[in-house]
């Protein structure tokens, strides 16, 4: 038997269901986001260093811009890529969907860099004290080095709710925070251990 497509089965269901299904996925990872940065703090804070608490406290806004832009290439395409669909334009939302994919990557080089060449100057605008500063700084750079990644995610995460496959959004942003918080300690551990 073959297996019902999921936005037709959006599109027979109750209004308030189907509001149900995509909304507590959605729900779920914003509190994503939150647990892993609750992951960060905790295994930071284990080094009993106030100092890098505060860092990663400095750098979250900044961590939080590059998810802020995947969601608005998210949010955008998923409008396009809806009504491509509903018009029977297959061919169309495809292409609206790679083109998220490669703007997210060349945006996401395109803030990494500049993160990295102005990196003193957003220090100073985030508050970073001469206390913090190269703790904040070592972070924001991690950062940095990731946004493409975090670009991509948040993008993705938002096109495949819309495409009625909030299952498969929640798993890969579970995989990701899991995948930070067995690599927290380690890094941690081998950090401290140098």
């Amino acid at each position: 038997m073959k297996k019902e497509n999921s936005l037709e089965a959006c599109s027979t269901m109750s209004v308030p269901w189907a509001v149900i299904k995509n909304a507590i996925p959605a729900m779920v990872a914003m509190l994503m986001v939150l647990i892993y940065n609750l992951a960060d703090t905790f295994f930071i804070g284990q080094t009993h260093n106030a100092y890098q608490v505060a860092a990663v406290s400095l750098a979250t806004p900044v961590f939080l811009m590059f998810m802020a832009v995947g969601t608005i290439f998210g949010i955008g395409g998923t409008s396009v890529i809806s009504r491509a669909m509903g018009e029977g334009k297959t061919v169309y939302a495809k292409k609206i969907c790679s083109f998220c994919m490669w703007a997210c990557v060349l945006v996401g080089i395109v803030m990494s860099i500049l993160f990295l060449l102005f990196m003193d100057s957003i220090l100073l605008l985030i508050g970073a004290s001469e206390d913090t500063w190269e703790y904040a700084k070592s972070y924001l750079t991690i950062v940095s080095f990731s946004g493409v990644f975090v670009l991509i995610s948040n993008c993705y995460s938002n096109i495949l709710r819309a495409e009625g496959q909030a299952a498969k959004a929640i798993i890969g942003q579970v995989l990701g925070n899991l995948l930070n918080i067995v690599l927290d300690p380690i890094i941690l551990t081998n950090a401290g251990s140098s």
